[in-house]
């Protein structure tokens, strides 16, 4: 038997690390990628913050709010036409002062009042509000409790600026006591020509009015 030559099929050795190939170009191991330096990174940071602020300068400047228009100041002249902090105040006011007395079965209640305004005004007539009823009014006067009913003196229903003036009304008592009744006026009274009137609380109610045969609360 003939001996079987294998040197044909000899594997050749492997090359060395280093050792060039046929090209006379180094082998790379394709298996593993090379590491990217610090100066990569750093790089690719810069990029990405440049484009951040790209966007978002582009976001805020489309959702800017837009600014109000400004309110024009009023001028002078529109100013020296505005009413003064006071206007629609009350001109007339119940300073506080009251008075009452008993005339047999007849009952004077009376309410001074105070001109609020700056210049004069003139009462003219006094209405009576009596929510609960007990009274009926039969006279009137310009004047303090216990002057006689009569025809009102034209200067007592002049009322200059700062002043006060009294009106007194005079009623009949229908029950046995006038009690918790309470009794309120609404002044007519004339300023310039023009004819306004004005609510007094009069009396919240006449428990506190001596009258013969009743408590006073």
């Amino acid at each position: 038997m003939s001996r079987r030559d294998d040197s044909q099929w000899a594997r050749p050795a492997p090359a060395a690390p280093g050792d060039a190939g046929p090209g006379g170009s180094d082998v790379v191991d394709q298996g593993h990628r090379p590491a990217r330096g610090p100066a990569f990174a750093a790089g690719l940071a810069v990029a990405a913050l440049v484009l951040g602020l790209a966007v978002g300068y582009g976001i805020g400047r489309n959702q800017a709010p837009s600014r109000p228009a400004a309110v024009p100041s009023a001028s002078p002249s529109t100013a020296a036409a505005s009413p003064p902090p006071a206007f629609g105040l009350p001109e007339l006011g119940q300073s506080g002062q009251q008075c009452a007395e008993q005339i047999g079965r007849r009952l004077q209640l009376g309410v001074q009042v105070t001109n609020e305004s700056a210049t004069s005004v003139r009462l003219s007539s006094v209405r009576v509000i009596m929510p609960m009823g007990g009274l009926k009014q039969t006279a009137q006067a310009w004047g303090t409790c216990g002057q006689l009913p009569g025809l009102p003196d034209p200067r007592a229903t002049l009322v200059s600026a700062g002043g006060s003036a009294w009106f007194t009304v005079t009623f009949r008592v229908l029950d046995r006591c006038p009690g918790a009744l309470p009794v309120q006026f609404l002044l007519s009274y004339d300023r310039g020509g023009s004819m306004k009137t004005v609510r007094l609380p009069g009396f919240v109610d006449l428990g506190h009015v001596p009258y013969s045969g009743c408590p006073v609360t």
